[in-house]
């Protein structure tokens, strides 16, 4: 009779399903092969590296690359008298890139390009008069570059941006100079550069400063 009913209560063999089958099952994970980064390919210095290190009376190894060479000319100045020689020597390599220019361009083009690129600088802002497609207009300017282009005849290009105001929603208004505008000299009629540059928040000295350009714009009409 007991027997009967522990018939009934023997607990039933435990059935595995698939998944926790795999699951108890040790698995061996293959091997993942470790790949070395490829070597760069050796770069020798070039010949204007070695002429510089030797007017510094630096000595280069055989085994050196560009970078480390580059690497041991930096490093050297921060010694006073190296770092005279080296002025000494971009001073120098100024000179001659210069006179070459002056030869090909002519001195007049040549002039003009370097009073421009003085007032190219991302921390320098204009009051500036010009005149675009036959219109006289104004804005406050920020230069950028100044170089020579042209072929059988050269001239001057001038680029820099105009200024944009944005308005994002829940935010403080900015102004960001990023409308790329270019000109030649002759289309530039007045320039004047402010005391300091226009923090991008700074929306009250922006319209302030261009009230003066259209006052001065004033004058050429």
């Amino acid at each position: 009779m007991f027997g009967f009913f522990n018939f009934f209560k023997r607990k039933s063999a435990k059935t595995v399903t698939p998944s926790e089958e795999t699951y108890n099952r040790s698995i061996d994970h293959p091997k993942i092969m470790e790949l070395s980064q490829p070597e760069k390919p050796f770069k020798p210095p070039s010949q204007k590296q070695l002429e510089e290190c030797k007017r510094l009376g630096l000595e280069v190894k055989p085994n050196m690359s560009s970078r480390e060479v580059w690497q041991l000319v930096k490093d050297v100045q921060k010694d006073p008298q190296y770092k005279k020689l080296y002025d000494e020597y971009i001073a120098e390599q100024n000179a001659i890139c210069e006179a070459e220019e002056r030869e090909e361009f002519g001195d007049a083009v040549v002039d003009q390009q370097k009073e421009w690129q003085k007032l190219c600088s991302p921390r320098l802002h204009h009051i500036v008069v010009f005149k675009k497609s036959k219109t006289l207009d104004t804005d406050i300017l920020e230069f950028e570059s100044a170089n020579i282009e042209g072929e059988n005849e050269y001239y001057v290009k001038i680029e820099g941006y105009r200024p944009k105001i944005y308005n994002p929603h829940g935010e403080d208004p900015r102004i960001e100079w990023i409308k790329v505008i270019s000109f030649r000299p002759e289309q530039i009629f007045e320039v004047i550069t402010l005391p300091k540059q226009i923090d991008i928040y700074a929306i009250d000295d922006y319209k302030n400063a261009l009230k003066k350009a259209k006052e001065l714009k004033e004058k050429y009409q």
